[in-house]
């Protein structure tokens, strides 16, 4: 009997042991991935990079698109690093892949090349849009300070060498829905 008891401490104690081990490595991996997307360092950002993505959307194709994306000629986005003031989810066994949802701060600043008529206006869209927290407008500037909460998706798999990789989740869960089931969808509440 003290031995049965004895061995389900140790696989109690054990499995605590490599949750919070988990959490540890995860919360490092994960500030290694806001940091590289703040700094727009795109080899960083693939390291960290949930590589199936990369069967969707090649690298090259994907460094173009941040590139476009982040400078146009209508305007141009810099990340702006802060605090991130992580927010883990619960670390969550689906199958033989393991997830977390890690929610964080993010804010950019968004200058526009043209002078901007109604500042107010698109503060009021940004809001909106982009489910932001906080938009100012520098009429000086002619540009738009954005905070809002982001969620990054751990994974840590086979595929992963059960290392975390992340990916940004979007409103609709587009590129989540393409890399994953409805299974791993509807258990994480996306």
């Amino acid at each position: 009997m003290k031995k049965s008891i004895l061995l389900v401490a140790f696989l109690i104690s054990t499995t605590f042991s490599a949750i919070a081990q988990d959490m540890t490595t995860l919360k490092v991996d994960a500030k290694k991935a806001y940091i590289s997307s703040a700094n727009m360092n795109y080899d960083a950002i693939f390291e960290t990079t949930y590589p199936k993505v990369f069967d969707i959307i090649p690298k090259e194709q994907m460094k173009e698109m941040f590139e476009q994306m982040m400078s146009n000629e209508q305007f141009t986005i810099k990340l702006v690093q802060v605090e991130p003031n992580f927010e883990f989810g619960e670390i969550k066994k689906i199958g033989k892949q393991t997830f977390c949802l890690v929610d964080h701060d993010n804010v950019m600043e968004m200058t526009f090349n043209e002078p901007m008529e109604d500042g107010e206006m698109m503060t009021d869209i940004f809001k909106s849009s982009m489910e932001a927290e906080e938009v100012t407008y520098d009429k000086e500037k002619n540009a738009f300070r954005i905070k809002l909460r982001s969620t990054l998706i751990a994974v840590a798999d086979e595929l992963t060498n059960n290392k975390w990789k992340f990916l940004n989740k979007d409103k609709e869960n587009k590129l989540f829905s393409m890399l994953f089931d409805e299974k791993v969808k509807a258990e994480l509440g996306l």
